[in-house]
């Protein structure tokens, strides 16, 4: 699942009182980012405790995700996206090139369901 699929209730559960209660995928998806800003998990109580703890790990966001890219499986897409990060043009453009390349000869050898015969 990727973060822009996660809905605030598959993160907490709200009581009509403000208080959240962080479901276990909450707790996975906040506490290594927030531990990064050292903002210890437990003390996020109420939906105004989350919002807060966001805009005060916020500056940290560009620091934690490079740490978080760096250490997944160097796919091309994830260069790309370190490379934005990293604000590293050269390598962006070349490991663009290269999925431009990929995607073309996916097409190529997709079309008849084998790689292409030479003429």
């Amino acid at each position: 699942m990727n973060d822009a699929s996660l809905a605030d209730e598959d993160l907490f559960l709200e009581t009509p009182d403000g208080r959240i209660e962080l479901t276990d995928l909450g707790r996975s998806y906040y506490a290594p980012y927030f531990g990064y800003a050292g903002i210890d998990i437990r003390s996020v109580l109420t939906r105004e405790d989350l919002n807060r703890a966001e805009r005060a790990a916020f500056p940290c966001m560009h620091a934690y995700m490079t740490r978080r890219i760096k250490t997944r499986s160097q796919t091309l897409e994830s260069r790309a996206l370190l490379a934005v990060l990293l604000d590293d043009s050269d390598t962006y453009e070349r490991v663009l090139r290269q999925l431009k390349t990929r995607r073309l000869l996916s097409v190529v050898s997709g079309s008849s369901g084998g790689p292409p015969s030479p003429t």
